[in-house]
């Protein structure tokens, strides 16, 4: 079926007039208590603390979230998945292409950081996209890092020495970053509804280590020292929507295999987590798009698993100037990081008919991811 023919319900935004190294690490783990002659109380202390290291590091662990990449996205809450309809599309949902323009470009980045005094874990996410779209084709390349701080503390009774009465505080420190190299195929099932996948190949790179506690916004900025270990996996994000008039609904699985990237000395792998989500739009009158989106599983996010529910709104102001606003919380209210609501402010501003330069806030809850994001596109 023609991809002309899909349905389109007008969105605002196009609506105008005419090897492997490790952070220094000083050593807080000088053996065990032991009664045992000295050489086999190095033994031990040697071989009990290369057990408590693999203990800390068994686990798969990244903090992705979905609402990572997209100025335009972000500045609504995050709920897009029922919007997108530009080139962000190969990242939120691969089918709304072919409700969109017939060619649209974006680039644009994003940065968000968790890091609430006192709080055991912090966390910083970023994302750099690239995308081409049209109604059944999608090329993009995007970069996303995440990096997570956790303490822990050494067992006072493994030390000869602890340095507090409560043992040796240390911190782990994991990077994952990944590029994505995709392409997006549609087709349209009728003229509401329509199915689409960007295949992608996908290089992370991974890196963990265990260092010395200090200031957790040093430790996030240290972490680009980090020296990871690269590989490539071939991955699949699906989406679909369907538009029945003014109100459209969609649903998007990402990182469908979930990759994961061995760190370097194969002690800890960090995935790429598959996300789900679903979402709602609608437009009540001209000019004004609102939405809403719901996380249909839990990953991991900065601080704690996350399952977030977000809303937001578009409107036409002034001409050539667009206003967003949303809100977003984590549904699993029994992480270490609570509800995390945050609130978001964004806005467009097209310098011709055809491009626009986008912004967003997000603030709110220390708890949660707060950051910015900027971005332009061009939509013929």
């Amino acid at each position: 079926m023609p991809y002309a023919k899909l349905a389109r319900m007008p969105v605002s935004s196009f609506q105008l007039p005419a090897s492997s190294s490790q952070l220094p690490v000083s050593s807080p783990f000088p053996g065990f208590r032991s009664s045992a002659p000295r050489w086999h109380r190095r033994a031990l202390a040697g071989a009990g603390l290369a057990g408590w290291l693999l203990g800390l590091l068994a686990s798969p662990a990244s903090a992705q979230t979905f609402e990572v990449a997209g100025a335009r996205a972000a500045g609504m809450g995050g709920a897009f998945v029922a919007v997108a309809d530009d080139a962000s599309a190969v990242y939120w949902n691969p089918a709304g292409l072919a409700t969109g323009a017939f060619f649209s470009g974006v680039i644009d980045y994003n940065s968000a950081k968790a890091n609430r005094e006192g709080d055991p874990q912090a966390g910083s996410q970023s994302a750099t996209l690239l995308g081409l779209g049209m109604p059944a084709l999608g090329l993009t390349y995007y970069r996303l890092r995440a990096t997570t701080v956790e303490s822990l503390a050494v067992p006072a009774g493994q030390l000869e020495a602890p340095r507090t009465l409560d043992g040796a505080d240390v911190a782990r420190v994991s990077s994952l970053i990944s590029h994505h190299f995709g392409v997006t195929l549609v087709q349209s099932l009728t003229d509401s509804i329509a199915i689409g996948t960007t295949l992608k190949a996908v290089r992370g790179v991974a890196a963990t280590a265990l260092v010395a506690v200090r200031d957790r916004d040093d430790l996030l900025d240290d972490a680009d020292d980090l020296v990871g270990s690269g590989s490539t996996e071939f991955d699949a994000d699906i989406g679909a929507i369907a538009v029945i008039g003014t109100v459209r609904a969609g649903l998007t699985v990402r990182n469908v295999r979930e990759p994961d990237f061995d760190a370097p000395g194969e002690t800890e792998s960090l995935k790429l987590h598959r996300q789900v989500r679903a979402g709602v739009a609608m437009t009540p009158s001209a000019g004004i798009l609102v939405s809403a989106d719901l996380d249909l599983r839990s990953v991991p996010g900065t601080t704690g698993l996350v399952r977030n529910f977000a809303a937001g709104a578009e409107a036409h102001v002034l001409g050539r100037a667009l206003v967003r606003g949303g809100f977003r919380l984590n549904t699993r209210g029994d992480q270490p990081g609570g509800r995390a609501p945050v609130g978001t402010l964004g806005g467009s501003y097209a310098i011709v008919s055809s491009v626009f330069l986008d912004g967003q806030a997000t603030f709110g809850s220390d708890q949660a991811d707060r950051g910015w994001g900027v971005g332009a596109r061009v939509v013929f």
